[in-house]
């Protein structure tokens, strides 16, 4: 009777994490089709300025390697770049719900007065510029939106004040993702944003990955997060 009180005793805790989570979700600002191409080269270069830094794209590569890509360390080699940033990773508000934060579309802010605040990644930038398909303003459109937004984000949860974690929360991971297709002519689709400038083989969106919980649990939503942000982007491949 004992041994056989053992395999209940394990499955209760397992049962009581999986039943934490309510729903799971994925929102895109916008789609866009990549032409078909022969081409199966990749270059991919991630940056994480959320407050999770447990949230990655690491296993993009394995992704895009069983679909037939090839990941290789020299962009200028690359048929494709793939840059992706993890701008924020926190509780959403009442006030401003992941569907706001995806609306404001790629490279948008998390309302108007952080927009002053934030500093492009002249990292990525520097490796784009010479560059067919990001050099001039492509470079500086889409370069300079993949920005450190999660800092600024992060005051806003931070501090001696900060409240209490309530129940029944939606945790949520938002990240720009920018896809390059070096040499190319032809112009990208129109984004969801308008007014938003095109350039010829640069297509954008923001995606977010949301887990809505009953009681928030950091380590149980980060793994489920990272998978639907990696299958997103490698889906456009």
């Amino acid at each position: 009777m004992r041994y056989a009180l053992l395999p209940l005793l394990i499955a209760l805790p397992l049962t009581a994490y999986a039943g934490n989570i309510k729903d799971t979700d994925l929102i895109a600002s916008n789609t866009f089709f990549l032409p078909p191409s022969t081409a199966k080269t990749i270059y991919i270069q991630t940056r994480n300025s959320s407050d999770n830094q447990g949230v990655s794209f690491h296993d993009l590569g394995a992704r895009l390697t069983a679909k037939g890509y090839k990941i290789i360390q020299d962009y200028g080699a690359a048929h494709y770049i793939v840059l992706a940033n993890i701008v924020y990773c926190n509780i959403t508000k009442p006030e401003m719900p992941v569907e706001a934060i995806v609306a404001s579309g790629y490279g948008g802010g998390f309302g108007s007065s952080m927009m002053g605040g934030l500093q492009s990644l002249t990292g990525m930038a520097s490796m784009a510029g010479p560059q067919g398909a990001l050099i001039g303003s492509a470079a500086s459109m889409g370069l300079s939106a993949i920005e450190g937004v999660g800092s600024a984000i992060g005051s806003l949860f931070s501090g001696p004040s900060t409240p209490k974690v309530p129940d029944d929360v939606n945790y949520a991971c938002v990240a720009d993702i920018q896809i390059t297709e070096q040499g190319a002519t032809a112009s990208a689709p129109a984004p969801a944003k308008s007014g938003t400038a095109q350039h010829p083989g640069v297509y954008q969106t923001r995606l977010a990955a949301d887990v809505h919980q009953k009681k928030l649990n950091e380590d149980e939503a980060t793994p489920l997060l990272q998978q639907k942000l990696s299958a997103s982007v490698a889906g456009n491949f």
